[in-house]
Formats: structure tokens, C-alpha cells, sequence
């Protein structure tokens, strides 16, 4: 976490992984830390307190190490400067306290247009999954917040195999969901052998 000389300043705090966020999920069911209020969704930045002490959080975010895990792969490097980003936002609105949302923006700059439509399309994806548009994933979909959902052409794959009712196979196998525009016509030809025996 950061936290400002200012004794007076809110800390930010950056809930790091999986691991980090099933911990945290489970502090707040013992409600050994409260989360106040959310700041921004699009970002999922809260006001949380525990023992009096308020901070602010960026939830839902990979471990800054995820990038180098995945080889440096551009979509994982992609992420790992938006969520650096999305944390230098924090601090600068920790001294300002106005609109987070504009300080995560200027922050993230030329990032901030994707990072948005990905946070809007996650509403997209949960009314699929799930029946609605909550933009918020179980934990075992979690993964699936850093799809490419905001894409037409990859909202278009969604629709045509939800409509088939292997979505949910399909998003759960694996890395398929990193690309299913490469990935599509393998599964297409295996949906035309296998039909409704097809499973990922």
C-alpha cells in the first residue's frame, strides 16, 4: 500500500491477486474490515475502514508479477500498466479527494478509453453467465474480467455460442477466453462433429 506523510491522508491499498482478494473477501464476511463505499466500478476502487482507519482500494487486480508469469505476453503487460496506472490515480485523488474517476482517467491516459469500455462490457458478459448485468464475476470466473468483451467481434462469438449453450464450457476451458477469435474456428469444427455431446 501507499500511504501520504500527510498523518491525515488515506492510504491507497492494492489487493494483489486471487490469493489477496479471497482474503480480503473473507475479512469483510468476519467484518474485520468494511467496505464503505465504492468510488468508481468501472475501476472497482471502494473506501474501505477497519479499526477506524479508513484507506482506499483497488480490488480485482492481477499480482503486479502476473506479466512476467505470462512471459510478458502484451495483453498481460497491457494490464499490468493499466492497473499501475489505476494506483496512480488513487494517490493523486488521496491529495485532491474530487472525481476519481478523472484522476484514474488522466493517469491512465491512453489506456483510460479501453480500461473503461472492458469495465462496461463486464456487464455485458455477467447478463450472459449469469442472467445479469452486474459486471461482477463469481470468484471461479474472475479471470474473465480481462477478457476482450468490449470487442465487437468477440461480443459476437459470445452471443453465437451462448445462444448454442456451451458458453460457460467455452469460457472455463483453459485460455480460450484470451482469444476466442483464434481459437473460434477450431471450435466450430468440433461443435459440427461433436454437436451436443461438444464440450471444451
Amino acid at each position: 500500500g501507499y500511504q501520504s506523510a500527510d498523518a491525515n491522508a488515506m492510504g491507497c491499498v492494492y489487493i494483489a491477486g486471487g490469493t489477496c482478494q479471497a482474503a480480503f473477501e473473507k475479512a469483510i464476511k468476519m467484518e474485520i474490515i468494511t467496505r464503505e463505499v465504492c468510488l468508481s466500478a468501472t475501476h472497482d476502487i471502494s473506501i474501505t475502514s477497519i479499526g477506524g482507519k479508513r484507506f482506499i482500494v483497488l480490488e480485482h487486480a492481477p499480482h503486479p508479477s502476473w506479466h512476467l508469469v505470462m512471459g510478458r505476453e502484451p495483453k498481460a503487460v497491457r494490464i499490468f500498466k493499466e492497473t499501475m496506472c489505476t494506483l496512480n490515480g488513487m494517490r493523486l485523488w488521496c491529495a485532491g479527494r474530487n472525481d476519481i474517476s478523472a484522476y484514474v482517467d488522466e493517469a491512465l491516459g491512453d489506456l483510460a478509453q479501453v480500461t473503461t469500455a472492458r469495465a462496461t462490457a463486464r456487464t455485458f458478459v455477467t447478463e450472459l453467465l449469469y442472467g445479469r448485468p452486474t459486471g461482477r464475476f463469481l470468484k471461479k470466473h474472475a479471470h474473465l474480467r480481462f477478457m476482450d468483451a468490449h470487442v465487437p467481434e468477440v461480443q459476437s462469438l459470445l452471443r453465437k455460442w451462448h445462444g448454442r449453450s456451451v458458453l460457460h464450457s467455452i469460457l472455463t476451458c483453459g485460455r480460450l477466453y484470451t482469444d476466442l477469435v483464434s481459437h473460434d474456428p477450431a471450435l466450430e469444427r468440433w461443435y459440427g462433429e461433436l454437436g451436443d455431446k461438444f464440450v471444451t
